[in-house]
């Protein structure tokens, strides 16, 4: 199996940390009790453990730098979030690279999404809006892996994203 992930706005599900899992939920609902909070947070997290299956899939996922910069939760939780992150793009099996805030105009503002391929299977993409919407429309899943191709290319390389990752949390986060 192999995940796609564009992600614009905020770090993808599958490397968020319990506090900036929680801090999201927490901003995104309006009549939310505590239990239901903790049981969003507990599912987002129990996602992960795909990362420890004997065949784990390949996760490729591009990120803006501007998510390195948005205060979720608190300065400790994004220092605590990016030193996670910087830590998983070290597997061999995934790869989060990070689109530079100078690139300017790119092809992935129209949204977030994210492209799951299994062989001998249809590839199928979540499209993330204010509820999110899976289709297997052959047309717009292409369109997508096109968009998604253009925005990886115009990405930072593994290496550097991860020491980007690095910098903002020593830099901005800490203290």
């Amino acid at each position: 199996m192999t995940l796609r992930i564009w992600q614009p706005v905020v770090i993808p599900g599958l490397f968020q940390t319990a506090d900036y899992a929680r801090a999201l939920f927490a901003a995104a609902q309006t009549d939310i009790s505590t239990e239901s909070l903790d049981n969003l947070v507990a599912a987002r997290i129990a996602r992960q453990a795909i990362f420890a299956a004997p065949e784990p899939p390949q996760v490729i996922a591009v990120i803006e730098e501007a998510v390195l910069h948005r205060l979720i939760g608190s300065r400790q939780i994004m220092h605590d979030q990016l030193i996670r992150l910087a830590g998983i793009s070290e597997r061999p099996f995934i790869s989060i690279q990070v689109i530079a805030d100078n690139t300017g105009a790119h092809a992935g503002l129209a949204g977030t999404f994210q492209i799951a391929s299994v062989e001998g299977r249809p590839d199928l993409m979540l499209i993330d809006a204010i509820e999110d919407q899976l289709t297997d429309q052959n047309a717009l899943v292409r369109k997508a892996a096109v968009v998604f191709d253009r925005v990886r290319g115009d990405a930072l390389p593994r290496t550097i994203s991860r020491d980007l990752m690095l910098k903002v949390a020593g830099e901005q986060w800490i203290g």
